[in-house]
């Protein structure tokens, strides 16, 4: 621990130059500490940490005591941005289910989904509900899409609402926290379609601009064949929805996934389009190139052009950070500096983790800035052997192949110890894939989708739509074919917490570190994906209403005993265990199974479950040692654990581990008493 120490403080005090990379970094520990706390801090406690450290650092007038200081005033503010935020938010939360119900309210968003449409009410009333308990946001799902609704029209329909989805196991990613940060506090699904109530106000830029996405993505959803017309509206606007299952999963398979999240690859290179072809055209006019500085003319436009794409594109994290660094680089052209440094990247962070702290919780924020940190971080040490400025044309499209290698062999061992602990998989020929599939959003996709926008007013969008058609065609076949190879992904089970945080260290040390010391992060990053190994698998898992459950048989595969192992709950169960695919009761030999519960054992415990709802016979009367079962069981005897509706409700997904004791983890305990717990006061 003393060897460490000492790096660290020899990190912060030495190295004054790169003080300004860790500052993110500092702030990082302060927002995990918020959001792991079991109950909601008292509202003074940020504010009285960050006064404290204020005058700590005020006080820290010894240098060797102010890089410290610096990091302790940057944890307590990672700690007050983050319960500022919560507190900024605060919308409430729906507690308990409510069916049938009448809902009326704006629509703040429309999001196509494959079946269905799934919109974002905004100041919702819902028949008895009083507006102290009414959330400001739900999301509802609608099978009928109305094509003449429009965002900031007032609808009305019947509705059953459900409070946010829990952790569907314990540990797991917490889908309430992500929805109450964006205000929504309920969801749920409407009977039949929305019924106008009142049309949008046209004067609404918000409205105007929610519309138009809508419009542009329904335009490429009609212009192209499916799934192509799908995945190009994904890239412009943001929507994914519509896209199929088997496509998403061919692109995640064959390391492509990023091609689907608006990000710095899509706004840099739609900048630097703008950038390039209005620098080349104001250049072909002589006396003008000589009179104008058409560098910065373009570096204008090119700002401005990448602000524009992140309103089409929903304003994501990952854009968001894109955007960032684009306008402090194109800022830079304009005041004549150098421009893409690791401190363009750090400032980004910075703003993000101070504006929107609960990011930091997301894949989206840490895929982002690991690909972008380790790509930025190579270029900066060797990125200057890579440059050949004078060289043949075949030269130059060798180092630009080479180039594009080495981003990606970069961007992927940076990425992959938070690609296997979100989605428990690993793309064997990501690289090969992303050699191909890069060049076509450089040449044909990108600026397709720019020349579609700036077409769109004139009617002659169809002229963008060609390369983008071409290209995201090309992108699909490839995806497909590498999908298709012998073992294409890895599916392996998720590294621990204290794993993903070693690991994170150890990329962060390795990329911001000077000299030989860097090199001190690769086997932090071995150490922290190893933890994998140590995760223990469960036994037994229910989801949260009971209505799945899964065995792990003495193979290691799981078999359903409830549910289907298709549903999102089996998915992520299997995934997190390194799974594909899993049993049904039917596929096994020792399940005693009739139409209104199943009977296994395993380790020694026998194990009840309840098949459908409402009918509980011989459940309570089975002599089981585990009973399992959707609805509230009265006078059901002694079992060692009896887990019943009641039960499910206070606890959430449930995972057990059978021997010589029934260890049990819950989904709720994970969650505490916070702002977006349905528990929560």
């Amino acid at each position: 621990m003393l060897p460490l120490l000492s790096t660290v403080n020899w990190q912060l005090s030495i190295a004054r130059e790169r003080l300004i990379l860790w500052s993110p970094v500092m702030m990082m520990p302060g927002i995990v500490a918020y959001f792991r706390l079991a109950r909601e801090p008292p509202l003074w406690l940020g504010l009285a940490l960050l006064a404290a450290a204020a005058v700590l650092l005020a006080l820290a007038r010894r240098y060797a005591a102010r890089p410290v200081a610096a990091a302790l005033f940057l944890v307590a503010l990672g700690f007050a941005a983050a319960q500022f935020r919560a507190h900024q938010v605060a919308t409430p939360m729906l507690s308990h289910p409510l069916e049938d119900r009448m809902v009326e309210g704006v629509i703040d968003e429309i999001d196509p989904a494959d079946a269905k449409v799934k919109l974002v009410i905004g100041r919702p009333q819902v028949e008895g509900l009083a507006p102290a308990e009414t959330p400001q946001r739900i999301r509802i799902g609608v099978r009928h899409d109305d094509p003449d609704l429009q965002v900031g029209d007032r609808v009305r329909f019947y509705a059953t609402l459900f409070p946010l989805p829990s952790p569907d196991l314990p540990g797991g990613y917490d889908f309430a926290r992500h929805f109450y940060f964006r205000s929504i506090g309920a969801v749920g699904f409407a009977y039949g379609r929305a019924h106008l109530s009142e049309r949008a106000a046209r004067s609404d830029f918000s409205t105007w601009l929610g519309n138009l996405r809508r419009i542009i993505g329904d335009g490429m959803r009609a212009a192209m064949p499916p799934p192509v017309g799908a995945v190009a509206a994904a890239m412009t606007v943001g929507q994914s929805g519509p896209i199929p299952g088997d496509v998403k999963a061919d692109l995640r398979d064959a390391g492509l996934a990023h091609m689907l999240a608006i990000a710095g690859l899509h706004l840099g290179i739609a900048a630097g389009v703008v950038f390039f072809a209005v620098r080349l055209l104001l250049s072909l006019w002589l006396k003008l190139a000589l009179r104008l500085p058409v560098k910065k003319i373009a570096a204008a436009l090119a700002l401005m052009s990448a602000f524009i794409y992140l309103l089409l594109a929903g304003c994501p994290v990952p854009a968001e950070r894109a955007f960032i660094m684009v306008t402090v680089l194109f800022s830079a052209v304009l005041l004549d500096r150098r421009a893409i440094t690791l401190r363009t990247l750090a400032i980004a962070a910075f703003l993000i983790l101070l504006i929107f702290p609960e990011s930091l919780l997301g894949p989206s924020f840490q895929l982002s800035f690991a690909a972008t940190l380790a790509i930025v971080s190579f270029y900066e040490r060797f990125g200057r052997a890579l440059w050949r400025p004078h060289s043949s044309l075949p030269g130059k499209v060798f180092h630009h192949a080479l180039a594009i290698a080495c981003t990606s062999l970069a961007a992927t061992p940076a990425t992959a110890p938070f690609i296997l602990y979100h989605f428990n998989r690993f793309a064997i020929f990501g690289l090969l894939a992303n050699m191909v599939v890069i060049p076509l959003a450089t040449f044909l996709i990108m600026p397709g989708i720019v020349l579609s926008l700036l077409l769109m007013p004139l009617g002659w969008q169809q002229i963008g739509y060609w390369p983008l058609e071409w290209g995201t065609r090309m992108m699909l076949i490839m995806a497909a074919w590498v999908t298709s190879l012998p073992y294409a992904a890895l599916f392996l089970p998720a590294p621990t917490d204290a794993g993903l945080i070693v690991a994170a260290f150890g990329l962060l040390w390795l990329c911001l570190t000077p000299g030989r010391k860097r090199l001190l992060g690769l086997p932090l990053i071995i150490a922290g994906v190893a933890t994998l190994l140590l995760q223990q698998p469960y036994d037994v898992l229910v989801s949260a209403d009971g209505g799945k459950v899964a065995l792990r048989l003495p193979d290691g595969r799981f078999a359903f005993l409830r549910g289907r192992p298709s549903s999102f709950d089996g998915q992520a169960w299997l995934r997190w265990h390194g799974q594909k695919e899993a049993l049904l009761r039917r596929d096994l030999d020792n399940a005693d199974c009739d139409k209104t519960r199943c009977i296994v054992t395993s380790h020694r415990q026998r194990i009840a479950v309840q098949l459908h709802k409402g009918k509980t016979a011989g459940l309570c009367n089975s002599g089981a040692d585990i009973i399992i079962a959707s609805d509230a069981l009265q006078n059901c005897g002694q079992p060692k654990l009896l887990m019943d509706g009641n039960f499910l409700r206070a606890h959430g997904a449930t995972g057990l581990r059978l021997g010589n004791a029934i260890v049990v983890e819950s989904a709720e305990n994970g969650v505490g008493m916070r702002p977006w717990s349905v528990a929560s006061p």
